[in-house]
């Protein structure tokens, strides 16, 4: 770890190469590997391949030197004769998840505690591409993003947010106030040049929205936003281009909205809001038109139900010792929490997302790690099953959490799915995720760029030290 932490003091000072496909890695990155070969052949899987086809049975993936050469049938795909064969009967093969509302720093808290161990938490639990929704510590994450694309710490690769951008407020706390155009241009210009590709708004009204996206846009770079004092159908107008959290957050389904008011009653008037009703279906259709995905984030909202919150104590021992006692003091008194989320909310949420993609909105999904216990790449575990349970197929959650995650980057030519020719960015598990949910649980071996990542070994190096300083 000695040489994780002087490169994290020293990353800034050096020039980020150009991306490799397989680019090289630094030996202390190569000791998590347990596949360390550019030619492989994964047979007999059930395959899953993130464009919403159906799981097929006894397939054969190879891959070249970073990237999927071939895919087909067992028995009747050529596997070439130097390939390293693992014989994966029994196991399920599925696209490395994208996870769009991640963080490198723990929130929830009395502190913003620094995860800077969450890369290989991430990457342990088949997260191979990631988004960070907004920080406290950006320069941890740019830094983070360095040692990553340059092999000297194991991780998804990451798109970067930069700090949260807002509005005026009573109580500013640790977030970028804009207060003009030209501050928007300012602020979303400096952090472009230092790295940052995509812009996130909390909260704020109409003009600082549309200050940002313009600011943003005119870079070539996106803004994703948790909405309040602007409603989901005026942001996606305005051009947002991922709307986070979904129904919950929407405060147009709240009675007496008024425009650039965040109402007191956001995140809980929706809990008596039918998703069915005329008028919501009328907002997904402006939302769907306008060209604004949607962010899934049910299984963190879930940490806040006084029914279904669980901790689980194999995610705590990951925790250093004074934040594993903070997050255990949250959830024992969690029903003096002011963000309690009823069950029939929930459920509301899991139907509002099914109407969304129906409508022929697109929809990704992120973990959005909190002080409640709700952790990096499982939390991303966690939202596989919740959208399972929302009615969603497994090949199309798959999709959701994949495919549809790279096409809101920007980046489906390059992964998101099981073809030729795009990375070989792969989780795979043991079991039948087409018919067992729990299976999403049993990672083995991730694939990024072609590295064979072993997950225990991740969590191993973690374990007692996410969010020590």
């Amino acid at each position: 770890m000695r040489q994780l932490l002087f490169a994290f003091t020293c990353s800034a000072l050096i020039a980020v190469p150009g991306a490799a496909q397989r680019p090289a890695l630094a030996a202390w990155t190569r000791g998590f590997l347990a596949v360390d070969t550019p030619l492989v052949a994964l047979t007999h899987v059930t395959l899953i391949d993130g464009t919403g086809a159906p799981a097929r049975a006894d397939q054969t993936v190879v891959l070249r030197d970073g990237r999927i050469e071939s895919l087909g049938p067992s028995g009747t795909l050529a596997i070439p004769a130097s390939a390293k064969v693992i014989d994966l009967a029994g196991y399920t093969v599925i696209p490395g998840l994208v996870g769009l509302h991640e963080h490198t720093y723990f929130g929830g808290i009395s502190h913003a505690a620094p995860m800077m161990h969450s890369a290989l938490l991430y990457l342990a639990a088949g997260v191979t591409t990631a988004m960070t929704a907004g920080s406290m510590l950006p320069y941890n994450e740019l830094n983070m993003k360095r040692l990553v694309d340059r092999g000297e710490l194991p991780g998804p690769r990451l798109h970067i947010s930069g700090p949260y951008l807002t509005g005026p407020r009573a109580e500013p706390g640790a977030f970028r106030i804009i207060e003009s155009p030209e501050d928007a241009r300012r602020v979303v210009n400096y952090w472009a040049d230092e790295g940052a590709d995509w812009f996130k708004i909390l909260s704020g009204p109409a003009a600082v929205v549309r200050a940002v996206v313009a600011a943003a846009h005119a870079r070539g770079l996106k803004v994703t936003a948790h909405l309040c004092a602007v409603t989901f159908s005026d942001g996606a107008r305005l051009g947002i281009d991922a709307l986070q959290h979904g129904f919950i957050t929407n405060s147009e389904y709240v009675p007496g909205k008024q425009p650039d008011v965040c109402p007191t009653t956001n995140q809980k008037a929706q809990a008596d809001v039918d998703p069915a009703s005329p008028a919501v279906r009328e907002s997904i259709r402006r939302i769907v038109a306008a060209g604004a995905s949607v962010v899934s984030t049910l299984g963190v909202y879930e940490s806040f139900s006084l029914t279904r919150a669980r901790i689980d104590t194999a995610e705590l021992a990951m925790l250093a010792p004074i934040i594993r006692r903070e997050v255990e003091e949250n959830h024992a008194t969690l029903a003096q929490s002011p963000f309690i989320v009823p069950d029939r909310l929930l459920k509301r949420m899991m139907q509002w997302e099914r109407l969304f993609v129906a409508a022929g909105g697109l929809l990704g999904a992120g973990a959005d790690p909190w002080g409640t216990g709700y952790m990096p790449g499982y939390g991303d575990l966690r939202n596989y099953e919740m959208l399972i349970e929302a009615g969603f197929s497994p090949p199309e959650v798959v999709q959701i959490m994949t495919f549809n995650g790279a096409r809101i980057l920007g980046e489906q030519r390059r992964i998101g799915s099981i073809e030729p020719g795009k990375a070989a960015d792969l989780v795979v598990m043991r079991g039948n995720l087409a018919s067992d949910p729990s299976a999403i649980r049993n990672v083995s071996i991730v694939f990024r760029n072609g590295y064979g990542f072993d997950p225990a070994k991740l969590r191993n190096e973690v374990r007692g030290k996410l969010g020590a300083h």
